[in-house]
């Protein structure tokens, strides 16, 4: 009886949202598609707000464009550049531009992209691109179609960094597409842009509809036919996915580097022995963990950065990365022990996590495997003080630095000044070999400190009707609305 209760709770939210939503329909019109993204706690849509919420940044890559772009297959492609060319020093980024319209008909000129790249950057230097487009120094007009940005420093990852829909630019209250939005019947709908030979813009008739809603409402649409694509899926509504009739032919994951796993926040005496947190690593059982969620995908890690990304220098897995669960635990419950023995119990220790029961499943095996080493855990939100808070955040650019700088002490108490002294030297390096050198020197000394407890990768996943044009699974977790309805070119 108490499973057969526990598991109404868990769909109570999405029955619910079901019984409330009237009507259905059936099949897949490419030219007249419904997107909802999925939100906790939707807000206004807004390309100008910062941060960006998930359905913002869908709405601002599609209707503002930036010198680059990212295509459906996660593929950093031309947008408002035609083509771009990088310097013998890696310090200097040419872009020539294409032929293209701001939204009110106008031409783009290379000045205008330049001063609002210019505008763009010192809004965004205080986000968490900020450290690196400290490097850039100057953004410059060439000619009317050319763009250059110098740099201080190389910035390896520059086009991912500008293809991020943060960098989509607006002149004038004007976008430049790829796409149109307007407010018809209180939806926000966006048609693709076609500049004409003429100088005028058109449109086609095919168009997007797009929302924000929170998950159960959002599974509840695609369930009764009253949406055609549900984006920005998280490991926390993963439960909810056994409540659709989606949940195996409409499922798609993307596998997304990035981080997945408990950052130290706490910094009281038992937290700040790293013998004490790398007892907690050993603990966590991740295959026993992953498999709860039923995703063949999600694969485990044991590294801050990917094993296998580049410009990583090859580190040592941990040295207990070849023990069996039982081995380890063993070993962290002798850690433990041996802590209590000289200074006396550990308080329960706090970890903060969203909401959601996929977090309830994350919590509960957290739980288990940290009772079986001495230690008792309860669960808290994000709004409240925590030892340990659950990060689950996709990766902006494929670099080193960008693992690094998540973990720096201005990410945590429980930190490295060395770590940040060596990233700091590492973005100033002039060379590849120099750069390479001085992440791998920061990244041990991150190992060594144990800062970051990782997990998983993160997964992201989004619900496809049978039909849909223009969808492709991607490592970056994004799809663009631009070719969705479309067939592949």
């Amino acid at each position: 009886m108490e499973s057969t209760v526990n598991r109404f709770i868990v769909f109570a939210p999405l029955l619910g949202a079901i019984f409330a939503l009237a009507g259905c329909s059936d099949g897949i019109d490419n030219s007249r598609l419904r997107v909802d993204v999925v939100e906790d706690s939707p807000r206004e849509i807004s390309v100008g707000r910062m941060p960006l919420s998930p359905t913002s940044a869908y709405l601002r890559n599609a209707t503002a464009q930036g010198l680059v772009a990212f295509d459906n297959e996660g593929k950093v492609v031309p947008a408002l550049a035609a083509r771009w060319i990088v310097t013998d020093d890696d310090l200097g980024y040419i872009f020539r531009l294409q032929k293209t319209r701001w939204n009110n008909g106008r031409e783009v000129r290379s000045d205008e992209v330049a001063a609002a790249l210019k505008t763009r950057v010192a809004e965004l230097r205080g986000s968490r691109f900020g450290d690196e487009l400290a490097k850039i120094d100057k953004i410059l007009p060439m000619t009317g179609k050319v763009v250059e940005i110098r740099l201080k420093a190389p910035i390896p990852n520059l086009l991912e960094l500008l293809a991020q829909p943060e960098f989509g630019m607006i002149h004038k209250a004007n976008g430049s597409g790829p796409m149109v939005a307007e407010r018809i019947s209180g939806s926000l709908q966006l048609r693709n842009r076609i500049d004409e030979i003429d100088g005028s813009i058109a449109f086609d008739e095919k168009r997007v509809i797009l929302a924000a809603h929170a998950p159960s409402r959002a599974l509840a649409r695609f369930s009764l036919g009253q949406s055609d694509l549900v984006l920005n899926g998280r490991f926390e509504h993963l439960p909810l996915l056994t409540a659709t009739d989606g949940n195996e032919a409409g499922t798609r994951f993307d596998a997304v580097p990035g981080l997945f796993g408990l950052l130290v926040t706490g910094d009281g005496p038992f937290l700040s022995n790293s013998a004490n947190r790398e007892a907690i690593a050993m603990a966590i059982d991740r295959p026993r963990l992953l498999t709860s969620f039923g995703i063949t995908d999600w694969r485990e890690t044991l590294t801050l950065a990917p094993e296998a990304l580049t410009n990583r220098e090859q580190l040592p897995r941990p040295s207990w990365a070849n023990q069996n669960a039982q081995q380890r635990k063993a070993s962290a419950r002798s850690t433990i022990t041996a802590w209590e023995s000289a200074n006396g119990g550990v308080r329960s220790l706090r970890i903060a996590m969203p909401r959601g029961t996929g977090s309830r499943i994350l919590f509960a095996r957290i739980r288990s495997d940290l009772a079986a080493i001495g230690l008792e855990v309860e669960r808290m939100t994000y709004a409240q003080d925590a030892d340990l808070v659950l990060v689950d955040r996709v990766a902006d650019i494929s670099s080193p630095g960008w693992y690094l700088d998540q973990m720096s002490c201005r990410a945590t108490p429980v930190c490295s000044a060395q770590a940040d002294r060596l990233l700091d030297e590492a973005r100033g390096a002039l060379t590849r070999e120099e750069r390479i050198r001085l992440w791998g020197e920061a990244e041990r000394e991150l190992i060594a400190t144990r800062n970051f407890i990782p997990i998983a990768n993160p997964v992201r996943w989004s619900l496809v009707r049978d039909g849909l044009l223009g969808f492709a699974q991607n490592p970056r977790g994004w799809h663009p609305l631009q070719y969705l309805g479309r067939e592949p070119t």
